[in-house]
């Protein structure tokens, strides 16, 4: 069955057999069978497929998001298999994207996958891998990658293509999310939280980075995710514009409510991409 021919058919409802698969989601009052088919025929994009992203596309394949493109550039190294728990070391200098559509593919059957071995771009060659055209392709973008430069990047394509961004990054104990949307440009873009003349010095290869809470603040990202595909514009316009804090040493969130910097050259006034080089985590 084609991708057209398979979100055609859930479009008419669930099979029997993923009302069992997906009976957890269906017996919550606020998803039920509506908010099973909207992830059925969901399309999302993670760039980044490391310690944030590959658990990311691991549980939003578990819950039924039908479609999946997996974009990373990176290959499997010793390092990672602390944190990235799709992977082992058969796997060390193999493609992260292309290992995680081959093994998250044999598991979760209701899923298409699509892995893009490269770096994210805003224009890249070719249609399939083009960043820009795979933003305005998608319901959702999952930026899970680990470095400022390719998050600037990555929310001035998503502004200017009116795609709905979560966010994510975590260094040592430190994880924060952040969802936006332009649909609420009341709630500003990542650019108004971090400026592109912002420096970020911490990362995790200079402070480490705590396994589980890599695993929480991936979790949380897939929740917000869930939770943005499967909401009204009501609970979208209530997700957009808020920053998640979490410190995994005291185990406590913040939530912080984020307004548009009028100042701001990306979600104010249309601008290329920052080219600023800061590193974060993955």
């Amino acid at each position: 069955m084609t991708i057209t021919q398979q979100r055609q058919a859930n479009k008419s409802g669930l099979t029997s057999k993923q009302f069992i698969k997906y009976a957890s989601h269906i017996l919550l009052t606020d998803m039920g069978e509506l908010g099973q088919l909207k992830i059925l025929n969901s399309r999302v994009l993670i760039i980044g497929v490391g310690g944030l992203g590959h658990s990311v596309a691991q549980q939003l394949a578990a819950a039924g998001v039908g479609e999946l493109i997996l974009m990373d550039h990176d290959k499997v190294e010793l390092s990672n298999l602390s944190r990235q728990l799709l992977f082992d070391e058969q796997d060390i200098g193999l493609s992260k994207a292309l290992l995680a559509k081959d093994k998250l593919a044999a598991a979760y059957e209701d899923v298409n996958i699509m892995a893009i071995e490269q770096a994210f771009g805003a224009h890249t060659e070719g249609a399939d891998t083009d960043g820009a055209k795979l933003v305005e392709s998608v319901d959702l973008v999952f930026d899970c990658t680990d470095n400022f430069t390719s998050r600037l990047m990555i929310n001035e394509v998503c502004v200017r293509h009116a795609t709905g961004l979560i966010s994510a990054a975590i260094s040592a104990n430190d994880g924060q999310l952040f969802c936006s949307s332009t649909d609420y440009p009341q709630r500003g873009c990542y650019q108004c939280l971090y400026p592109q003349d912002t420096h970020v010095s911490q990362t995790c290869v200079s402070m480490g980075v705590n396994t589980a809470a890599v695993q929480t603040v991936a979790s949380m990202q897939s929740l917000l995710g869930l939770n943005w595909l499967t909401a009204d514009d009501l609970g979208k316009g209530q997700l957009a514009g808020k920053l998640h804090v979490f410190n995994a040493k005291s185990l406590q969130w913040q939530i912080i409510q984020m307004n548009q910097d009028p100042k701001c050259s990306c979600c104010s006034a249309a601008i290329t991409a920052s080219t600023n080089d800061v590193n974060s985590c993955r």
